[in-house]
């Protein structure tokens, strides 16, 4: 089974999501590349193309061009309840997110205020000192975290060598005493089964040490870059989330096909 082919504009669908109904998403990456700070092996993009955290080099969808389309996607007739950031990669890569954001907040306030703006990220970014300027403006961040380990880390999500487990749960340590975050994870089986005792401990302790406001699990359904990649059942997934509620006390959820 191929990948899904990347997003060729900054406006795509509304997408129906198991977690957030109808999404309409805004892609702020390049079109022709796959643009991260992770090469995550279950990702139904495929392989990273341009591995980076630094994007000094990477042209960019400009400002003007982004409020553009999301103006005009926002005056459509087309209904959806969320405006999503997500796309070909990680998008607070993009170096002027921050103001990209507080002004698609404004739009979205003009045009269609019942409409809550999401954010979709890998979490590599949260290791910055001045990360709370670029979600102040995101009213449902959503955060990835697979693991609690190094080892683990470098092979289901393989970050660029600059970026330490610790330090992203440290970072999202500190935006969870000032927003409501939402913590992502994906659990696999095959290569490495992150739900298998220590991986899942690891995990468990850096939640518990997060104290997000809540907890979304689920499993890969769709094309994955690495075949060995085996997707966890429904009925573990519904288990793993009452076990974790039980040993956090935060309101795990869990979505699977």
């Amino acid at each position: 089974m191929s990948v899904l082919p990347l997003q060729k504009g900054i406006i795509y669908g509304p997408i129906k999501s198991k977690r957030l109904g109808r999404s309409l998403g805004i892609n702020i990456l390049p079109c022709d590349n796959k643009v991260c700070s992770f090469d995550c092996i279950y990702c139904h993009y495929g392989p990273t193309t341009i591995k980076t955290i630094k994007t000094d080099n990477i042209k960019f969808p400009s400002v003007s061009e982004i409020l553009n389309e999301v103006e005009k996607a926002l005056q459509s007739e087309v209904g959806y309840e969320y405006i999503t950031f997500s796309g070909n990669g990680e998008p607070m890569l993009h170096p002027q997110f921050a103001e990209i954001a507080t002004q698609i907040k404004a739009l979205k306030e003009k045009y269609r205020p019942s409409v809550s703006l999401t954010l979709l990220s890998n979490s590599s970014l949260v290791v910055k000192n001045d990360i709370a300027n670029s979600i102040v403006s995101i009213e449902f961040p959503i955060f990835k975290l697979d693991c609690g380990d190094e080892a683990t880390f470098r092979t289901i999500d393989r970050p660029v060598p600059e970026l330490k487990i610790s330090e992203i749960v440290s970072g999202l340590k500190r935006l969870a005493k000032r927003f409501k975050i939402t913590i992502q994870t994906v659990f696999i089986n095959g290569i490495v089964p992150n739900l298998a005792q220590q991986p899942f401990d690891q995990w468990l302790i850096a939640i518990k040490a997060i104290k997000p406001a809540a907890i979304q699990i689920y499993s890969t359904d769709r094309p994955v870059a690495d075949i060995k990649v085996k997707m966890l059942s429904k009925d573990r997934l519904e288990e793993t989330a009452k076990l974790v509620c039980e040993k956090t006390g935060i309101s795990t959820q869990a979505y699977s096909i």
